[in-house]
């Protein structure tokens, strides 16, 4: 099946030719991840959760967004990076970063730009190809010119039939970014976060919470963490000193609607040191939040197998929730950026 060029932009958007740029990838349905799920189905599980959130996006901001909706591809020697940008504008995105030498079987990339190559393709293409892929054993990729001269990423894998395997090649329409685009193509530069916590394994409670939150009519939701304490041994309670951090945290959502006010509190939450130079605040840290896209988030990551769930609370500037894949394939990581109400 050869995949339509038609949802991209105009052919003179595509001026970087593709001389000198050379990519090519294996992957292999080898059940290398939790639960038999191959290389190519964890990609499209993670395409899938961009796809929850760009449906995150409000009605002014999809409107704003002439063209269909897109991830970029950062391609490096070491590392495949899918990045999001729905919602960029009020500093909502999400990015997917895969080790190569973990996703792949074989890997190629040469490029004139210290072999990076930045790409930006339909993500309604990438998630129809990775669905047809997932079941293959093998599937190969390669950046070429289409029938039509535009750039493309072919895909070329099997699927087996009753008699024999069914040779498939589909074609993802693709727009090379010239490099001074692709270097404004970032993460957010943020501060050490005042916490680090693990998230419960099943992020079904959390999703619940903020679900009957947003069937009362709340818009907003107010996030708080703080440090546990115990007691200290031969202390009087109450008095200063009393008490020493035990290594947990607390989490409390309240959201207020017209008539009802929601709170509910997530308790003994391992708090994450690893990458932090400064300990914890004594105090609590809030921020506020928009809980349509908190509601979406976790939606988008509890779909994703994930080893465990970091979530870096920034005192009203943001919250960085990180899902770690399997088997040190890589990580998703979602930054949601504070409101003010």
């Amino acid at each position: 099946a050869r995949l339509s060029a038609d949802s991209l932009p105009p052919p003179h958007h595509f001026s970087v030719p593709l001389a000198r740029m050379k990519f090519k990838a294996v992957m292999e349905n080898d059940g290398m991840v939790a639960g038999g799920c191959g290389a190519q189905s964890m990609v499209l599980h993670v395409l899938q959760a961009l796809q929850r959130l760009e449906r995150a996006l409000d009605k002014k901001q999809a409107q704003r967004n002439a063209t269909p909706p897109s991830v970029v591809l950062k391609l490096t020697p070491e590392s495949f990076a899918l990045a999001h940008r729905g919602g960029a504008d009020e500093g909502s995105c999400t990015w997917s970063h895969f080790v190569t030498g973990q996703l792949f079987s074989e890997y190629r990339i040469e490029s004139k730009r210290d072999n990076q190559i930045d790409l930006e393709a339909p993500l309604a293409n990438l998630l129809h190809v990775f669905s047809s892929c997932s079941s293959s054993d093998r599937t190969t990729i390669r950046l070429a010119n289409g029938s039509d001269g535009r750039p493309i990423l072919g895909f070329e894998f099997a699927l087996p039939g009753n008699v024999a395997d069914h040779r498939v090649e589909q074609d993802v329409p693709v727009r090379v970014i010239p490099e001074e685009e692709a270097a404004t193509i970032r993460e957010p530069a943020l501060p050490e976060p005042e916490y680090q916590i693990e998230l419960p394994q099943s992020l079904g409670k959390i999703k619940n919470v903020l679900e009957r939150m947003k069937a009362v009519g709340a818009q907003h939701i107010l996030m708080e963490v703080a440090q546990e304490r115990t007691a200290t041994p031969g202390s009087v309670a109450g008095t200063a000193g009393s008490s020493a951090p035990s290594g947990r945290a607390w989490m409390k959502f309240v959201a207020e609607a017209e008539l009802v006010t929601i709170s509910s509190t997530f308790p003994s939450l391992r708090l994450v040191m690893e990458g932090k130079d400064s300990r914890p605040p004594d105090g609590p840290v809030r921020l506020f939040l928009s809980l349509r896209r908190l509601t979406e988030v976790f939606s988008a990551i509890q779909g994703i197998t994930a080893e465990s769930h970091i979530a870096c609370i920034l005192q009203n500037r943001a919250l960085v929730v990180y899902a770690l894949l399997p088997k040190n394939l890589g990580s998703l990581i979602s930054y949601t950026p504070a409101v003010t109400v």
